[in-house]
């Protein structure tokens, strides 16, 4: 331990004087460390963080699936009682659907974030009521639909903390409610993170036929009973699946099935490759970081050879050395994990403001003592890493060879040369690798922004209401009331177009659906045709300037006392018909594939372009346009899509004033511009790119002034060599030559070498590329290109000093 002290205070004694070299290292430390410490303080709070619920490992989400269409939709009335009381698997069933709900009475009419949950869902998830009490099982049934779990944010910020929240009363959507419990701070809906509010189904006897089985508008989350395994739970649910198939015959298609993943796949999936590839390239800025390190490190202990020898000389241990390189270097990383640290609370405030909704749990984003932890064993990794190479070569120094040769040229620095010239060449490899992932990227990302989304998202404000049943119990009252909003919000000063529809593009909100193509028959055992169902007003289309190909869009004149119309896209069109002019006059129909009697026909009276409505990357699906006033059912949710002039967001103010006018308790809710939303489904993508770029603009920083490094210590140590060469006539060009050739021999075995890790690491890239494939030439010859032109201008720099020795001075230093 006296031993291990006294290398402690000699190695901070040694760095204190030379404070150009600890600073050097410990901020390029710094910077691989801290990048590290951020990303893995995503991928804790997203990945490896338990969620908030008991037992977490045994929630499963269960979901339909249509493998032939590659469709993942939710569960039905009746399909969750089956699930719940038939499949055996579970020891609690919980489902979820969203629910608009507008408080009144308390100010303002203000729109919650809401979810109806059927009784058994709070203890499903295993999370009971702050204050209160949750719903019980028996209150899925009629007469309990008034009572509602409110959250710890809302308690507060409208209620103010009430100490007697619990039974008093309040109005919602018109009608009066009772708080029956208050929800945790920390317990988040697992659907919908912003939930505020949550009312029991209360189902009626009828929503449980049979036929309702493919009615999917709600989540599903399950607990497992006590030793059932995700993959027995799998095997066994798909096995109900085909008996309820053979049951009920007509409710499902050929290929449909049952499927179940553990909830926190379900949540955090789509982000899961990302993140690893993040983590990945970030682990590999660190190993660039630590090869400079050391390269800086081979140096110093080549200028303290003679000292080495001479402590050798005197008695002192082969390991003593060693351990007191590797203590400075310990030390040298333990300051630049602790500046480290700095830098990653810097990186995760600004990636949890940068795009919150891209990254799930990003606004939960902070160093904890897990981060700290992993700070510091990377730091202590890495000083052990980058020290072991010098240390090692210390121990093993001639003592007669560097003494004899007067320190000069040294076996410490000739056996150093070769592991530095190593160490670039891997730093080049390692550059290049993580280039070529962040070209294909950034390429993938430029290609994605390119993509015409089928309408046009400027100047376009979008925000929905929701109609309460208490005052619009009808479909009539329903359909007033959009035949009111919609002429007063054009009389809006600034206002070119209004129109509403069940699902806004890019929204976050799907309803799909399987119809018929008259004259058009599925091949055997195959799905009838399927795609997206909107309901929409007459003024959409303009509002969204979505293009009309063929025929008209739908009009006031839609309405029930007319003729069944649809507007149908062009992936319909491509699909079915030879032309948009040819599908103008036929029909789709929806129910069985044989026509019967009873079957209503809906004839096509329009053809528009196809748009994007789930992600501008999203494989397209058919889209089917219905005239609002012709609904079958009534439609108590709608989104408003208003064009305006000028800044859609100047005209909010005036756009909720006309909402009032038409009913003064109807709140906007989520206002937002199209543009806002379109841009916010690239998110996730530009986060990753922008990250993985940044990781790459550092490493090839890092790679740099690595073969800089590499290539000015050359100079220094071949000083005596370059002005013989010049005494004996070598020109400028020549010493040049010598120099930059060294730099670019380095440079091509790197490069031979990074290019077959870019090739492997591009094909772990295929899944989040798009519109190029991973082996794109293009992408690759570029990288090639930038990193030839960063190592010519790194070797340049030292070349240039070296092309101007003087001979005379050169040899005059010997």
């Amino acid at each position: 331990m006296q031993g291990l002290m006294f290398d402690i205070r000699y190695a901070a004694r040694r760095l204190r004087r030379t404070p150009l070299f600890t600073s050097v290292v410990v901020l390029t430390l710094a910077l691989g460390i801290g990048a590290n410490s951020a990303i893995f303080s995503v991928v804790d709070t997203v990945l490896l963080r338990p969620m908030r619920y008991r037992e977490p490992d045994r929630l499963v989400e269960v979901f339909h699936w249509y493998p032939e269409i590659k469709l993942h939709a939710g569960v039905s009335v009746p399909g969750l009682r089956a699930y719940r009381d038939e499949a055996q698997l579970f020891e609690s069933v919980g489902a979820s659907s969203g629910w608009g709900v507008n408080l009144t009475g308390a100010g303002d009419p203000v729109r919650l974030n809401g979810r109806q949950v059927s009784g058994d869902f709070f203890r499903a998830l295993g999370v009971p009521a702050m204050m209160g009490r949750t719903f019980r099982p028996d209150e899925d049934e009629p007469g309990h639909e008034h009572e509602v779990v409110i959250g710890a944010g809302l308690w507060r910020g409208v209620f103010g903390a009430a100490p007697d929240m619990v039974g008093r009363q309040i109005s919602l959507n018109g009608e009066p409610y009772t708080v029956i419990g208050v929800m945790p701070p920390e317990f988040v809906d697992p659907w919908q993170a912003n939930t505020e509010i949550w009312s029991p189904f209360g189902f009626a006897a009828g929503r449980f036929d049979p036929s309702n089985f493919t009615n999917e508008f709600m989540q599903m989350v399950a607990r497992l009973k006590p030793g059932v395994s995700v993959d027995q739970a799998q095997r066994d649910l798909a096995a109900f699946a085909e008996r309820l198939k053979q049951r009920y015959p007509n409710q499902f298609s050929p290929t449909w099935t049952l499927r179940l993943t553990t909830l926190a796949f379900a949540k955090t999936g789509n982000v899961r490759p990302a993140l690893i590839i993040l983590l990945v390239a970030v682990g590999v800025v660190l190993l660039i970081a630590c090869a400079n390190v050391a390269n800086l490190l081979l140096a110093r202990a080549a200028s303290r050879q003679r000292e080495v020898a001479i402590r050798t000389a005197l008695g002192a241990e082969r390991w003593a050395l060693a351990r007191q390189l590797l203590v400075e270097s310990v030390m040298l990383a333990a300051a630049g994990g602790a500046l480290g640290l700095l830098v990653a609370d810097l990186a995760v405030g600004t990636l949890a403001a940068f795009d919150p909704g891209s990254v799930p749990g990003a606004a939960d984003l902070h160093i904890d003592g897990t981060v700290v932890a992993f700070t510091a064993v990377v730091a202590l990794a890495t000083g052990v890493l980058f020290g072991l190479v010098p240390a090692l070569q210390v121990s093993r120094t001639d003592l007669h060879a560097t003494l004899k040769e007067g320190g000069r040229g040294g076996t410490i620095d000739r056996a150093g040369q070769r592991v530095r010239r190593a160490l670039v060449v891997g730093e080049i490899a390692m550059a290049l690798t993580l280039l070529t992932g962040a070209g294909l990227l950034l390429r993938s990302f430029a290609r994605l922004t390119d993509v015409d989304p089928g309408f046009d998202p400027r100047h376009v404000l979008t925000f929905n209401v929701s109609l309460p049943k208490s005052r619009y119990p009808t479909d009539t009252a329903s359909a007033a009331f959009y035949a009111r909003l919609m002429p007063r919000l054009a009389e809006v000063p600034g206002v070119l177009a209004a129109g509403g529809t069940s699902v806004l593009p890019f929204g976050g909100s799907w309803s799909t659906a399987s119809f018929n193509v008259e004259g058009y028959v599925p091949p055997a055992n195959g799905d009838s045709p399927w795609g997206d169902i909107r309901l929409v007003t007459p003024g959409f289309f303009a509002a969204l300037k979505i293009p009309l190909l063929a025929g008209r869009y739908l009009e006031p004149r839609d309405d029930r006392a007319a003729p069944q119309a649809a507007v149908v896209d062009a992936e319909l069109v491509r699909r079915f018909y030879p032309s948009a002019e040819a599908a103008l006059g036929r029909r789709i129909y929806f129910g069985s594939r044989q026509p019967n009697a009873q079957t209503q026909y809906i004839t096509i009276v329009g053809v528009v372009g196809h748009t994007k409505h789930e992600g501008l990357d999203a494989d397209p699906r058919v889209q089917v346009y219905f005239a609002i006033d012709q609904s079958p059912f009534q439609v108590n949710f709608l989104s408003v899509a208003v064009r305006t002039a000028g800044d859609p967001m100047g005209s909010l103010g005036a756009v909720r004033s006309a909402v009032l006018d038409v009913d003064r308790d109807m709140p906007i809710a989520q206002p937002a511009t199209l543009e806002s939303l379109v841009d916010r489904s690239l998110g996730r993508r530009r986060l990753s790119a922008v990250l993985i770029g940044s990781f790459a603009a550092l490493a090839l920083l890092l790679a740099s002034l690595g073969i800089y490094g590499v290539m000015a210590y050359t100079v220094t140590q071949r000083t005596r060599e370059i002005g013989v060469r010049v005494a004996l006539g070598a020109s400028r060009r020549d010493v040049l030559r010598l120099i930059v050739g060294q730099g670019a021999r380095l440079a091509m075995i790197g490069t031979g070498i990074g290019v077959v890790g870019a090739v492997a690491a591009a094909r772990l890239l295929r899944s989040q590329l798009f519109g190029i494939g991973p082996s794109d030439p293009v992408t690759l010859l570029s990288i090639v290109a930038v990193l030839g032109a960063a190592v010519l201008v790194a070797s340049a720099i030292p070349a240039l000093r070296a092309a101007a020795i003087h001979p005379t001075e050169a040899l005059r230093e010997e």
